[in-house]
């Protein structure tokens, strides 16, 4: 047994749960700040504090799991592990943002049910792995990679991807709305305003049918800005006004099943939350409602942001003149 101290390196979100899993499944004792609270900037911190706890107590192998991105925090992790004779060993995850992204999606949606909107993470403070985008981008940031010359005994790196199960064997295809399956030509806004200005685009109905006769579900994702845009000025929409030109999107299509769409109400810019296309929450949360297999789905769209949201969660993409035409 070699008295250690693994840690992991990655962003938040980016699959370390499992990994250090099954550590601890052979014995080594896990200390986490989330745990213990506290800062990783000083070797008088809580969370080294209760190393020398449990090393006191006869524990020889360890697993800290705090991210450790900064070069200071390992500095100081360094210090307090050469004091009681343990090396350091790193598990360095990838900085894949987009699937780091997609895990944090998913674990949101996986513990309960849904993905939080920009408003709900305050409800969620006390609560480390609940995090909007934000925490991803700023961790990111600040990151430096880890080198031996820094001290430590090895640094292995760890591949990682979603692995989504058996169950997940559904297929569909995910729409866009505005400039996919609808246009508002005439109005100057790209989204409509009111189920008046629903307009369907010429053979949408016909494909999709056909499609959804073939054995796809049909579903959407769309953003809905409008809904963030100030009262009283021209692209301002309100949220129940989106709902009913959702429904009029649907009355018109008339498919045999009409069309479960998704719609993100941020504005653009900064990312709020996970449900803004080209983030993936909004794919996260079809393949786990309906359990689809993303390898055997389409996403359908008219923007670059359509196409990066397919491509970071695995999902085919076609444009929406070339599968429509």
């Amino acid at each position: 047994m070699t008295p250690e101290i693994v840690i992991t390196v990655g962003l938040p979100g980016c699959g370390k749960s499992t990994h250090v899993k099954t550590l601890t499944d052979r014995g080594y004792r896990r200390i986490n700040r989330d745990q213990v609270g506290g800062h990783m900037r000083s070797p008088t911190d809580l969370i080294y504090m209760a190393l020398r706890s449990c090393y006191a107590a006869g524990d020889r192998q360890f697993v800290m799991d705090n991210t450790f991105t900064r070069l200071e925090h390992r500095q100081v992790l360094i210090e307090v592990a050469r004091s009681l004779g343990l090396q350091v060993r790193v598990l360095l995850f990838p900085m894949d943002l987009d699937q780091a992204q997609v895990f944090a999606a998913r674990r949101q949606v996986q513990r309960l049910g849904k993905l939080l909107r920009p408003e709900e993470y305050k409800d969620h403070a006390d609560d480390p792995n609940l995090f909007p985008p934000g925490v991803q981008y700023a961790f990111q940031k600040a990151y430096t990679e880890p080198t031996l010359a820094e001290g430590f005994a090895s640094i292995d790196l760890v591949k990682v991807g979603t692995v989504w199960g058996a169950e997940y064997a559904n297929k569909a295809i995910i729409l866009d709305l505005d400039g996919t399956v609808r246009t508002t030509e005439g109005t100057g806004v790209p989204y409509p305003r009111t189920p008046d200005e629903v307009k369907i685009l010429p053979g949408r109905r016909e494909l999709l049918l056909c499609k959804q006769r073939e054995g796809y579900l049909l579903l959407g994702a769309t953003n809905q800005s409008g809904i963030s845009q100030p009262v009283g000025v021209p692209k301002y929409v309100s949220e129940a006004m989106v709902q009913a030109c959702i429904q009029r999107t649907n009355d018109l299509l008339a498919l045999d099943t009409p069309l479960d769409v998704l719609y993100a109400t941020e504005r653009g810019g900064p990312p709020q939350s996970f449900w803004r296309k080209p983030l993936t929450g909004m794919a996260v949360l079809l393949i786990e409602l309906y359990r689809l297999d993303p390898a055997t789905c389409l996403v359908v769209g008219d923007q670059t942001t359509d196409k990066s949201f397919a491509e970071k969660v695995g999902i085919p993409f076609q444009w929406a003149h070339e599968f429509f035409k």
